[in-house]
């Protein structure tokens, strides 16, 4: 599971140092009205992949912790995951609608 989250954490962080310069089926953030213009799309990336590796720093860090106990780790990091990336897409497509 660990080794799971550090690859995801990884390409959030190519997300972050390398993003798409323009929208493609690929790459980037995919959803909501990222694709709408050239500004969201940026703009979209730019929070996603913030947004992407405070997520999985602190799920890798619950797993670290977690992990130590005689407990399965999933069962607490899987609803924390897509928890997460739910919040993740309201909160983006909040930012978007302001803009």
């Amino acid at each position: 599971m660990h080794l799971i989250l550090v690859i995801f954490l990884i390409f959030a962080i190519i997300l972050k140092y390398f993003p798409p310069k323009k929208p493609n089926f690929y790459f980037g953030y995919q959803l909501g009205s990222a694709k709408e213009s050239l500004e969201h799309w940026k703009l979209a990336n730019k929070y996603a992949a913030n947004y992407l590796i405070f997520l999985y720093s602190f799920l890798i860090l619950i797993f670290l912790i977690v992990n130590n106990m005689e407990f399965d780790s999933g069962i607490l990091i899987l609803p924390i995951f897509i928890v997460g990336l739910i919040i993740m897409y309201f909160l983006i497509e909040r930012k978007l609608k302001c803009k």
